[in-house]
């Protein structure tokens, strides 16, 4: 998941922008509050308010850890370019009445900065000279969300540093109840199917153990098909896809219920394509001539927590009703 740097002339107007309102933005957020002095992941040391009254998410997944940690919000926060709202799965009250605006593969830092928030949760780390420009906007808690690991542990982290430890427990001990119960149902059902998560992309049908999905059937303890190169953490043994041509899709053999990712819009990747239709290896698959996959929203899978419950949703209903 990798951004599309801005046009040269725009980035140059943005630090031109940036440079001559920080100072006034920066004072004018933490006023006489109570501050806390900390050292990000990142390497860089930030101040911020003690209750940030206005913080912003700089993707979609920082926004649902700011809602779960308790914080109050900036009246305006970023959203996919290919969406058209906050993702419906995330908590809606929260999100009431706030206004939006598109940030993702485009970075609209000036959007960013006439949203004056008094801190921001930034979990693009991967993005190269990213936090030296949020940081002149407001302080500015930067760390990679999306290394390949949980993203639970770089998350719990966080809370730990801003001292949200309480509120980030309480989501782990509600979840953790959540799959136990799951758990016990599917082992007194007698219900234990191979799974896989496959997506299309390009011609090609794709499966991995990137993201989400692959931590859910892991805390279920499901059986993942080998061609997601899951380790027994539920984690993958290597960053890459494992991509079937029209040729190979009858490797996927073996799965019985499929989870694959669908547009906000609803349209499902693997059901979209009339080649994928027509391909006679792809129709004879006994999820596929049994209605056994089931669509998620493909927001889910990069790591929040409120995606997390509802893929353990989407899995809970197709595997038990």
């Amino acid at each position: 998941m990798r951004s599309t740097p801005l046009p040269l002339v725009a980035l140059a107007a943005t630090g031109l922008l940036l440079t001559s309102c920080a100072g006034s933005t920066a004072a004018g957020s933490s006023g006489d509050a109570e501050t806390v002095e900390l050292t990000t992941p990142a390497g860089v040391d930030i101040e911020i308010p003690a209750e940030p009254q206005s913080a912003l998410g700089f993707y979609t997944t920082d926004l649902d850890i700011l809602i779960t940690l308790g914080f109050e919000l900036a009246d305006t926060q970023p959203i996919r370019d290919d969406f058209t709202s906050f993702p419906a799965f995330f908590p809606q009250e929260e999100l009431e009445g706030l206004e939006t605006f598109g940030n993702f593969p485009e970075f609209n830092l000036e959007a960013v900065l006439e949203a004056d928030p008094d801190f921001i949760l930034n979990g693009l780390g991967y993005e190269e000279n990213l936090d030296g420009k949020l940081q002149k906007i407001a302080p500015t808690y930067t760390y990679n969300a999306f290394d390949g690991g949980d993203w639970r542990d770089v998350v719990a982290q966080a809370a730990s540093d801003l001292g949200r430890e309480d509120q980030w427990q309480a989501w782990v001990d509600q979840y953790e109840e959540r799959v136990a119960d799951i758990k016990a149902r599917l082992d007194a059902a007698d219900i234990h199917p191979v799974v896989a998560d496959v997506g299309y992309f390009d011609g090609q049908v794709t499966t991995s153990c990137y993201g989400v999905p692959c931590l859910v059937f892991a805390d279920l303890g499901l059986e993942m098909h080998v061609l997601m190169n899951a380790t027994d953490e539920g984690l993958p043994a290597s960053e890459d896809y494992t991509e079937l041509s029209a040729e190979q899709v009858g490797q996927l053999e073996g799965v019985d219920v499929v989870f694959t990712g669908a547009d906000e819009d609803g349209t499902v990747w693997i059901e979209d394509d009339a080649a994928l239709q027509q391909n006679q290896l792809w129709q004879n698959l006994s999820f596929v001539q049994d209605g056994a996959y089931f669509p998620y929203n493909y927001e889910m899978i990069y790591g929040s927590p409120s995606g997390m419950d509802a893929f353990l949703t989407v899995v809970e209903k197709a595997l038990l009703g």
